[in-house]
């Protein structure tokens, strides 16, 4: 079933991330990557795109959230946000590997809690973006370039790999080699770490807005990646050695477990399947799978009695199993932050009146429903709210003010945008 109906599928996919993506009271934060990996038989999901570091285990046909934190900052009493996180297992322990800002933790897993293990603050200003495992080290990925760490988060070496053209995008499979889907060149990198250099820029085609993206080398050395047209397969020397058309969306994620012959990409509308000569096995539409408004994005292969593929998928989290049939799935909760709809402006019915005239005050591009202060000559007049789309409408009597022109400012005390318009006293 589903592969009936493959038009109207896509165009239900489109139209319902439209619907996520623009804002209202009921939009919500959407799930664009994380980790996953397979742990004494079971199936362990983490993601921090929520800002929170959340923990999710599959129980039977459904991913339950088994706690959620964020990095509290003792100095001034706040919380933080988190923005990265990897699971690895030590020694058969469950470690989870998390950034904020400029430092990185390292938490246990304990039955159902986040135990913080060790913590490591950079004092030179390095903003980690990401962290990760590439080979078996620990590494953070930063505007600095790469770095990797021992388990005890103490810095042993650094890249300086800085031509970096989204952090996401840099991935290290493989022990010697960093790849970079750099968007700007519209290709993939190699970078060899024994050579601290840049090996081979191979081109790729991208054709859609800016997004994240992920290639992925085997064991053998063979690099895979997903433009916006097809997936390739190269060698080291970047000679195409086979490809696969898909459907013209952008390109994210392409991921194996390593335990087989199979490849996984992800290209929003879906999940494809491909063997390693790049022949079409299977494919997934994920529009609907784990709920209204999927879009597959990150992607994570594990293997558990068979690959599962877990699916970063805008408004949930979707784990499919080898014959890409949906094995469980958690939606979104948390709602996003608003923001402006449209450009600031102010506008007046007139630009001139005498003393206690009434004019009209209207404008628009404030954060929905926030409240705003509004000011004439520079004192305080009144505080309304702005609508659903952060607008605003209201009379405002002129003060008695000498002859002159004078601005009228508003203000909004949640985000801070203020816009003024000039108005002339007769």
């Amino acid at each position: 079933m589903k592969k009936r109906i493959i038009l109207a599928i896509t165009f239900v996919s489109l139209a319902s991330l439209f619907l996520l993506v623009t804002p209202s009271k009921s939009r919500l934060k959407s799930y664009y990557s994380g980790d996953a990996i397979s742990y004494r038989g079971q199936i362990y999901v983490a993601s921090t795109n929520t800002g929170s570091l959340e923990l999710f285990r599959l129980e039977n046909d459904r991913l339950e959230l088994l706690t959620k934190i964020k990095p509290y900052n003792f100095r001034f009493h706040s919380y933080g946000e988190f923005f990265d996180v990897k699971l690895m297992e030590e020694n058969n322990h469950l470690y989870a590997y998390a950034v904020s800002n400029f430092t990185l933790y390292k938490y246990e897993v304990v039955n159902r809690e986040l135990i913080l293990v060790t913590e490591s603050k950079n004092t030179y200003w390095e903003w980690y973006n990401r962290v990760d495992k590439f080979g078996n080290d620990i590494v953070t990925i930063s505007a600095k370039g790469v770095k990797v760490f021992d388990r005890n988060l103490n810095a042993i070496v650094a890249y300086d790999f800085t031509n970096i053209d989204a952090p996401y995008n840099v991935s290290g499979p493989n022990a010697r080699y960093f790849l970079s889907m750099n968007e700007a060149k519209s290709a993939v990198e190699i970078y060899d770490k024994d050579s601290r250099s840049l090996l081979k820029t191979i081109p790729l085609n991208f054709n859609h807005s800016k997004g994240n993206r992920r290639a992925y080398q085997d064991s053998t050395g063979y690099i895979y990646a997903v433009d916006d047209f097809y997936a390739k397969k190269f060698d080291l020397n970047g000679k195409l050695i086979a490809s696969f058309r898909h459907l013209d969306y952008q390109g994210f994620d392409v991921a194996a477990s390593g335990h087989n012959d199979y490849i996984y990409f992800s290209n929003g509308v879906g999940i494809v399947k491909l063997d390693k000569d790049m022949k079409l096995i299977d494919y997934a539409w994920t529009g609907n799978l784990g709920g209204q408004a999927g879009w597959a994005m990150g992607l994570k292969v594990v293997y558990n009695g068979g690959d599962k593929i877990v699916i970063f998928n805008n408004s949930n989290i979707l784990i499919l199993d080898d014959k890409l049939d949906k094995v469980a799935s958690v939606a979104s909760t948390e709602t996003a932050d608003d923001y402006p709809l449209e450009n600031l402006y102010l506008r007046l019915d007139k630009s001139q009146a005498t003393v206690n005239s009434d004019i009209l005050l209207t404008g628009g591009g404030f954060l929905p429903r926030e409240s705003l202060s509004i000011s004439f000559a520079g004192k305080y007049v009144k505080t309304i709210n702005a609508d659903s789309n952060g607008r605003l409408s209201t009379v405002l009597k002129v003060p008695s003010l000498s002859l002159g022109r004078y601005d009228i400012k508003v203000e909004g005390l949640k985000s801070g945008l203020h816009y003024s318009i000039s108005f002339q006293v007769n």
